[in-house]
């Protein structure tokens, strides 16, 4: 054993034994420290495994349920996979906590418990030798010479056996230290190596499980992302709608308040003259064309024809028709109980979240049986201003041979509005001769019932505004679809084929299939920008529609797909590097597709490259900005997508040379071997401009965009910002293209420039912001850019 040169008792022998026995000693305080490590370690493993699934279960608790309607209404249906998941990691969260027991723990238990033991037992035996040893070996030279030979024989003989034993107590002792010196060289490096790649397979594992759900993942926040943004818009579209009411309440009261209650005879009939009802018989004929309107609703309390005669608040409508209904709930339960009375949409469920959709939008509708519809009616109806037996007040009755309806208004002006209208529509039906025309109302609720959505007997009357809200929104989302699909190519996916795309990337100018938005989604916006045809509505706006009708995907293809389109034609060595790429087809697998897609868009492998713009950034800035200039879309989008840097951002100053510069010297001067940066010269000083007193005769450190602000180009401008213009890079004078627009009067682009994100704070050479050099001009007439500048600023 190398550790021990010479294996004789000796005193540097015993010294080199207690040198190993201290380093076990030290050794074993650091392995017991370790052990209480290794427990609070597995200790937590097993709480975050508690943790993880305790929160599972939670979450599938709130809204695990696919057909429980609350589950349903927050995103049950799609939840399910991410619960699922949650289970998965936490399984393999278990599964790294048993490793860590049984290649750490157990293994660390054992050298404790055996190895570190062995040794102290065998320091144990060796003392015990060595004192039996040492007496024997006394007695031994203790002895006379005189002594007789027998005991001296006995004497010996028990000092030979117990110097064996000395000699084998020994040598346990050095193997068991040995042992240790071995094991501690390989025992914890091959335990932690151990834990280390047990940590590998539960990362990967997860890596693995949450890799093969990214695109799940993306769809659902960009579901989510839309929802919100629907859901902001439903917002605005219900205060707005809820002042309108309001706004037509407080009218409509002042207007009924202004009337001048008639005299009533003694019989208590009311005598209303035509002037009365004068527009609301103007507004039955409209029947005639199908269109059913509100006159009149609200709330009216009812006294019940029952023996007890109590009062009951009831919703009353009177429409164009002549028709007078109201509802009442037939039973409803308090809020925080279950009911099931729900419906569900018969809608055709197409896409990803269709089914969620349907459900979503329907599950929450209460059934059409919860609200009971009573028609009273009008064609053989009188009106009393009073009850019969009662003195209250702001009372009247509509009288018919049926039935009697004694109804209290909140108040009298309110009163007098809902006799003036039922008695014009009494008027309108009969000189119509409606009652010639016999309703009946089984009739009259059927046709409701299979017109509404909801709860709703007439769905022109309660809901006809939000209902004419969303046929807009649903006509402006065909609209969009059409206009693109239009365009040339873009009836097929760019990428696979796959006909009727409805997704597209709004930088790029393709229209996509869902499923090659998602691999363009996973290279991030900085590659390309996926929106919905469908879905982002707000999106698409007439800029956006313009850019992708002058590009579209026959046009964007022969860029970024040019060799391979080349390919059959030419066989040089520029087609060598796509040979093994082909385009896809529809239902290819989804690695194929994401492999063509990063070769096109990614690494750009496809894109015939002109070398002499290449090779020259003076020639390709030239080129750029001359297409610039001439409004060349097409030619600026192929020297983008030819261009292995972002070249949106190219100014003046690396077009032309420096001797067609002024001020030279101004922004950069040179001290001691040092450049020094200067403030940006004030616009004001300019002889440029004030010889010609036009801003756009100076375009010293003007970009792109600057430049396409002075052409008045907007789809320009609009291509330069999806391809990641800088919206407020300054001029040499400091001047923003917020700042052009606004010295030049284009308040058109001024205002886009505000949507799209231009900060009117930036300050000028002169120390300006734009809202100061538009109020240095003169009055700002255009209100709607004095709020943005205002707002933004």
């Amino acid at each position: 054993m190398a550790a021990f040169i010479r294996l004789d008792d000796s005193p540097m022998f015993q010294n080199q034994v207690c040198s190993i026995e201290q380093s076990a000693d030290e050794l074993k305080d650091r392995c017991q420290k370790l052990f209480k490590g290794c427990k609070k370690f597995m200790a937590a493993l097993g709480e975050a495994y508690n943790g993880d699934t305790v929160f599972a279960e939670s979450l599938e608790a709130f809204g695990g349920g696919t057909d429980d309607p609350v589950s349903v209404s927050i995103g049950g249906p799609v939840m399910s996979k991410f619960i699922s998941a949650f289970h998965e990691l936490a399984t393999y969260k278990e599964l790294l906590r048993s490793q860590v027991e049984h290649v750490l723990i157990d293994r660390l238990t054992n050298f404790m418990t055996v190895d570190l033991q062995e040794a102290k037992e065998s320091r144990r035996r060796f003392d015990k030798s060595i004192h039996v040893y040492d007496q024997a070996r006394e007695r031994f030279v203790s002895l006379k010479k005189n002594t007789r030979d027998d005991v001296v024989a006995e004497l010996e003989e028990d000092l030979e056996n117990s110097k064996s034993e000395f000699e084998k107590s020994r040598f346990n002792l050095v193997n068991s230290l040995m042992n240790i010196e071995a094991k501690k060289k390989y025992e914890f490096l091959e335990s932690v190596s151990a834990i280390m790649d047990a940590h590998l397979r539960y990362f990967k594992l997860g890596y693995d499980l949450l890799s093969q759900m990214e695109p799940y993942i993306h769809q659902v926040l960009t579901y989510a992302q839309q929802s919100k943004e629907q859901a902001k818009v439903e917002q605005d579209k219900l205060a707005k709608r809820i002042q309108e009411f309001r706004t037509q309440a407080e009218l409509d009261t002042l207007r009924a308040s202004s009337n001048i209650e008639p005299s009533t005879p003694l019989d208590g009939i009311r005598v209303i003259g035509m002037d009365s009802y004068k527009s609301i018989e103007a507004v039955v004929p409209s029947n005639a064309n199908g269109e059913v309107l509100t006159i009149k609703q609200g709330y009216l309390l009812k006294r019940s024809s029952s023996l007890r005669g109590d009062w009951k608040r009831r919703f009353f409508v009177l429409n164009s028709q002549g028709t007078l209904f109201y509802y009442r709930i037939k039973g409803t339960k308090p809020l925080g109980s279950h009911s099931h009375h729900y419906t569900r949409s018969a809608e055709p469920t197409s896409g990803m979240f269709g089914r969620f959709r349907s459900k979503h939008n329907r599950a929450a509708s209460l059934n059409e049986d919860v609200l009971g519809c009573r028609t009273v009616d009008l064609r053989t109806s009188t009106i009393k201003i009073d009850a019969d037996d009662s003195d209250l007040r702001l009372c009247f009755r509509i009288i018919s041979p049926v039935k009697t309806y004694t109804l209290q208004a909140e108040n009298d002006a309110d009163r007098m509005d809902w006799i003036n209208k039922i008695t014009g529509a009494i008027s309108s039906l009969l000189n119509s001769q409606i009652f010639d025309q016999p309703r009946h109302v089984a009739t009259i609720l059927e046709n409701n019932k299979s017109s509404a959505r909801g709860a709703s007997c007439d769905v022109q009357t309660l809901g006809g505004h939000q209902n004419l809200e969303d046929d807009i929104n649903s006509n402006r989302i065909e609209c969009v679809s059409s206009i693109l699909r239009a365009v040339p190519g873009n009836d097929l996916c760019a990428e696979c084929s796959a006909p009727e795309p409805d997704w597209a990337s709004l930088n790029l100018g393709v229209l996509l299939c869902i499923e090659c938005s998602g691999v363009h989604r996973n290279f991030g916006v900085h590659i390309s920008k996926v929106r919905s045809l469908k879905l982002d509505v707000k999106v698409w706006e007439p800029t956006i529609l313009d850019l992708f009708r002058n590009l579209g995907n026959t046009y964007c293809n022969s860029i970024w797909e040019g060799l391979l389109q080349l390919e059959n034609a030419q066989t040089d060595d520029s087609n060598a590097l796509i040979t093994s790429i082909s385009k896809p087809c529809p239902k290819d697998a989804f690695h194929l597709k994401e492999k063509f897609i990063q070769a096109k868009y990614v690494e750009k492998l496809m894109v015939i490259r002109d070398e002499s713009v290449a090779e020259m950034p003076a020639a390709r800035a030239s080129r750029i900005w001359e297409s610039v200039k001439s409004n060349n879309l097409k030619e600026v989008y192929r020297l983008i997508v030819m261009s292995d840097m972002n070249i949106t951002n190219t100014t003046f100053d690396d077009v032309f040379p420096v001797d067609l510069h002024h001020h030279v010297g101004a922004q950069e001067t040179e001290l001691g071997g040092k450049t020094t940066k200067k403030k940006h010269v004030d616009p004001g000083t300019c002889d440029r401009m004030k010889d010609s007193n036009e801003p756009g005769n100076c375009l010293q450190g003007c970009s792109l965009l600057h430049l396409a602000c002075h052409c008045e180009n907007l789809l320009m401008i609009e291509l330069l910002l999806q391809f990641g213009a800088n919206i407020n890079l300054r001029d040499f004078h400091g001047r923003t293209p917020l700042h052009h627009c606004v010295a030049s009067g284009k308040n058109s682009l001024a205002k886009f420039l505000l949507k799209r994100g231009a900060r009117p704070s930036i300050k000028d050479g002169g120390g300006l912001s734009s809202l100061e050099r538009a109020m240095e001009m003169g009055a700002i007439t255009d209100e709607q850019l004095f709020i943005l500048l205002a707002e933004c600023g």
